[in-house]
């Protein structure tokens, strides 16, 4: 599926923060902490939203945090994602430029990438590719057009047009 914008070929990019872990155990690995039952409703309430919307992506990039691993979980059952999921070692406390790698390393023939992670890397990331701050609270999806042909012009100068779509909020959607 090629994607225009105007005359220009664009990617686009959904950025999923993992939605709300449990803290109960206070003894666990901040990489081990698990969904509460928030989260795991949030997740499905969004994996729902993005099968409603027909948002699927062509590819999922997660952190390998045991939270992130669950949203990914939920996101794909219940958008009915049959794909493959890549698993990202460096996105767990990794900082952006681990973020900024795993998106220049995506195939070019993927026009949708949903990358699931951590703030405040994900904010950061939002921040430098459409030079604005926002918030992504827990579970929140965020798209933004790219006017790039290749994953690889994704850098840290961003010499490209970026437009912030929407924001989703799992308390806002139906």
């Amino acid at each position: 599926m090629r994607v225009s914008w105007g005359e220009k070929i664009y990617k686009v990019l959904l950025i999923l923060r993992h939605a709300k872990s449990s803290w109960k155990d206070k003894k666990l690995d901040d990489h081990d902490r698990p969904l509460n039952k928030r989260g795991r409703s949030e997740a499905i309430k969004m994996g729902e939203y993005l099968k409603k919307t027909n948002m699927m992506p062509d590819t999922i990039i997660t952190s390998s945090a045991l939270r992130a691993i669950e949203t990914t979980k939920y996101i794909c059952r219940y958008s009915g994602y049959n794909n493959l999921v890549e698993v990202n070692f460096s996105l767990h406390q990794g900082g952006i430029d681990a973020y900024i790698n795993a998106l220049t390393a995506v195939a070019n023939d993927k026009q949708k990438l949903l990358i699931i992670g951590h703030n405040p890397d994900l904010e950061e990331l939002v921040g430098i590719i459409i030079n604005k701050t926002i918030k992504i609270p827990t579970c929140t999806l965020v798209q933004i057009n790219l006017s790039i042909e290749n994953w690889k012009s994704i850098n840290l100068h961003c010499n490209f047009r970026s437009e912030l779509v929407n924001i989703w909020r799992p308390k806002k959607i139906e």
